[in-house]
Formats: C-alpha cells, sequence, structure tokens
C-alpha cells in the first residue's frame, strides 16, 4: 500500500501530485519538491540566503541548496502522544470512501464530500517560490515584484522572511489579497502540472481560503470539543543539541553552553507542556520571538498540523482569522474563537482548501 513514506521512491513531481504524496512534510526532504505544488525545489536556491539587497526582496537566483538550521526542525521538541494523561473518546469521521480520490499537493480530505485542507500553514519557502515563478528577477515586472512580498514592517524580526533559518515557518506579513493572489497561482500551477499525466482524465483542483465553518470542521474533527481534543498537554522532551536552534528562535541572549544545560535540567524534571503554540508559561529558551515551525506535533485526527496556536489563519471572511496565536492567550485559540486582522500582521497567516472536479477524460 502506497503511504506517504515511500512516496518519495517514485519519479517526478506529477506522481507526488497524483498520488497525494507531495503532503509529506517536506522540511524531511529538503531540495526535493514543494509541498504545496509538488513542484521541484532544485536547482534554484529557495531555501539559500539570498545576496545583499534591499531589505526582505529576495533575489531566488540558481545556487546550491543548503540546510538552513543547525538543527532539524522536526527533532527539537518530541512529545508522547498516547499517554495515560488523557484519552479523547469521539469518534473520528470514516473517509475511507474518498480512498484513491485525487488530493491535490498539500491537502488532505476532512469532508465526506472530498474537500481537502493543507496539513500545514503555508511556509516562508512556499511564499518565496510563488514570488519567483511569479516575478523572476530577470522579468519586466520587478516594480510589481514588491506588492507581493510581505510586508517589512509586519514581521516578527527583521530576518524572518529571507533568512533560510525560517525556510519552514509560516509566512506572515501579508494581506488577504495577497493571499487570494497565491491561491490562484497555485491552482494555475496545479492544474497545468496534472494535465501533463499520462492518466490525465479531466481532474481538476481549485485552492482558495476556506471559509469559516470548513476551517472549523476541520479544526474540531467533530469532537464538540472545544479544542477539538481533551489532550491539551503531553510530556515532552527538548533535544538538548537544538541549543543553537533555540538561541536564535529565542532571541536568548544566553550562550549555547548555557541554554544545553538549562535544556538537559528541564528534560529531568520530565515536563509536560501544551503542545499548542500560544503564549504559555515557558522556559526562556522556548519563548518564541516568532511564528514555529509548521509541522509541529503531534497533528489533530485529520493529520493537521497547528490548527491551533503558531499563527491565526485568514478566511473567506474578509477580517476573521481563527484558531490563534503564538502571541495569544490559551482562550483565544478555541475553535469557534474569533480573531480580526485590519492587514499584514506578524500573528497572521493562512492555509488554504482545495476543491477537486473530476470530469470525463478530454
Amino acid at each position: 500500500m502506497l503511504n506517504r513514506r515511500n512516496c518519495w521512491m517514485l519519479a517526478g513531481p506529477l506522481a507526488l501530485l497524483l498520488t497525494g504524496c507531495a503532503t509529506v512534510p517536506s522540511s524531511l526532504r529538503t531540495g526535493y519538491y514543494n509541498a504545496a505544488t509538488g513542484l521541484p525545489l532544485g536547482p534554484a536556491g529557495y531555501v539559500a540566503e539570498p545576496p545583499a539587497g534591499p531589505p526582505n526582496v529576495v533575489n531566488i537566483e540558481s545556487q546550491p541548496m543548503v540546510n538552513p538550521a543547525p538543527f532539524p526542525d522536526n527533532e527539537v521538541l518530541r512529545y508522547r502522544p498516547g499517554s495515560k494523561l488523557c484519552r479523547d473518546t469521539f469518534q473520528v469521521p470514516n473517509l475511507g470512501h474518498l480512498h484513491g480520490m485525487l488530493e491535490g499537493p498539500g491537502a488532505v480530505h476532512f469532508s465526506h464530500s472530498g474537500l481537502g485542507i493543507d496539513e500545514a500553514e503555508i511556509t516562508n519557502l512556499d511564499w518565496r517560490l510563488f514570488v519567483a515563478e511569479v516575478f523572476p528577477d530577470n522579468s519586466s515586472s520587478n516594480d510589481i515584484r514588491p506588492s507581493v512580498l510581505p510586508d517589512p514592517a509586519a514581521l516578527p524580526v527583521p530576518d524572518y522572511y529571507g533568512s533560510p533559518f525560517y525556510a519552514y515557518y509560516p509566512v506572515v506579513g501579508i494581506s488577504y489579497e495577497q493571499a487570494v493572489l497565491f491561491c490562484q497561482w497555485r491552482t494555475e500551477v496545479v492544474n497545468e502540472r496534472l494535465k501533463q499525466g499520462s492518466n490525465f482524465a479531466g481532474e481538476r483542483v481549485e485552492y482558495r481560503l476556506p471559509t469559516e465553518a470548513e476551517w472549523e470542521d476541520a479544526a474540531e474533527v467533530r469532537s464538540g470539543l472545544p479544542y477539538g481534543t481533551t489532550c491539551l498537554e503531553l510530556p515532552v522532551r527538548v533535544a538538548p543539541g537544538a541549543a543553537a536552534y533555540l538561541q536564535k528562535r529565542s532571541g536568548t541572549p544566553r550562550s549555547v553552553a548555557q541554554i544545553k544545560a538549562d535544556i538537559e535540567a528541564y528534560n529531568r524534571r520530565q515536563p509536560v507542556r501544551s503542545w499548542l503554540n500560544y503564549a504559555q508559561a515557558e522556559p526562556y529558551f522556548l519563548r518564541l520571538a516568532t511564528p514555529g515551525y509548521v509541522y509541529q506535533g503531534p497533528p489533530n485526527d485529520f493529520g493537521l498540523y497547528q490548527m491551533l496556536g503558531n499563527v491565526a489563519e485568514m478566511v473567506q471572511e474578509r477580517g476573521l482569522t481563527k484558531g490563534g496565536s503564538y502571541r495569544d492567550d490559551l482562550a483565544a485559540c478555541r475553535i469557534k474563537a474569533r480573531g480580526h486582522a485590519e492587514g499584514p500582521a506578524p500573528t497572521v497567516g493562512f492555509r488554504a482548501v482545495c476543491v477537486v472536479q473530476q470530469s470525463a477524460k478530454r
């Protein structure tokens, strides 16, 4: 049976599109394919350090791929799901009838109708690919290109968008109109690649912002619970080898050696921590200066990461956000809670839903 871990053994991005394999967290396979579109990332240096230039204007050229982080994003925090601390008793909807149905890249089914939603929030890497594809550096549209870049004044730290360290962190500092434009571009890119398949049968996908009701359905998993689960806290272990990583992520002035010693002391206490990325009481090395890694787990029972916390997510209803952010309290992360955004902000990002339309082969 094909699963997401062996999808990467298939040849070419089209295979990823047709099997849903592009939903594999791409940070685990840096340099292969973009999870949101199935586009190959190499040889262009989408996560390479941008050359010197105006702030936050990323010049993407043919540069070698690099691993920007001093420690893998997915190894920093290790939660232990299945703890005796809590047990959910609600029934996860059975979507087995959708087996074999096309999934757009990045999306997983959460509705009996086959509606999909992004496994994770749209990342800085996704956005940089979008900017590079729509407005290449040598195009005649360089005067327009800055209009699709994140607002420098709405970034949590100055290098948040341009630094490869934050490649797999959620894009922020963008407007509602920019998010809609990204969804339109993504729809065109994915449909063009679908047409290249030998088994093309007229399938078409459309990406768009979710409605508030769709977002709530995906987050709640029909649990009837305010956070979609009773398991808000789990035992956690912080990797001591991530000391340098956490130094940058937290912005602490303490030395790497001191951070490592403090992490080891923290682990000896066998800590229990909320896996939601909100403004909870934390040791200094876990206090975020920015949103966090989009695939930080555990995911909800639909397999969706960071639905609550991390960044508040835009929905179709303009000005409304859902899920709360890393700067909000826990109550703001409730599924039914509403946030509001007047424009680009360091706490607001988005994910898209994917509608699949099937038709006769043309």
